[in-house]
């Protein structure tokens, strides 16, 4: 394997695990500190048929602050604190697989 292709695909797989990590602290915190505001992101109850892969859902509620018009003011300040970090993590696993794909075409395998 081409060493440069083997660290962006490194970098990659970190990204995931550290987004996979914070997005499911985040959601279920946000579950069960502050039912509430969980609500108003409509996550599901029970995660059938979504998994953290619904990510992109929820870093737009983040992104766009869609949680400033709940109720739920403790709710709003735990999605004010955490924004920063998920929306990191997020761009980070995005950045970082555009990376291993764009090294995997000019480098290869």
């Amino acid at each position: 394997m081409n060493q440069i292709t083997a660290i962006a695909g490194s970098l990659f797989a970190v990204a995931i695990v550290v987004e996979t990590v914070v997005c499911l602290a985040f959601l279920h915190h946000l579950r069960v500190r502050h039912p509430r505001q969980w609500l108003h992101a409509e996550q599901p109850l029970i995660w059938q048929d979504r998994t953290v892969l619904s990510a992109r859902s929820t870093m737009l509620y983040l992104h766009q602050r869609e949680y400033s018009y709940s109720l739920d003011r403790d709710g709003i300040d735990y999605c004010d604190r955490y924004r920063t970090v998920m929306l990191v993590a997020y761009w980070f696993t995005a950045i970082t697989g555009f990376a291993a794909l764009t090294t995997l075409a000019l480098y290869g395998w």
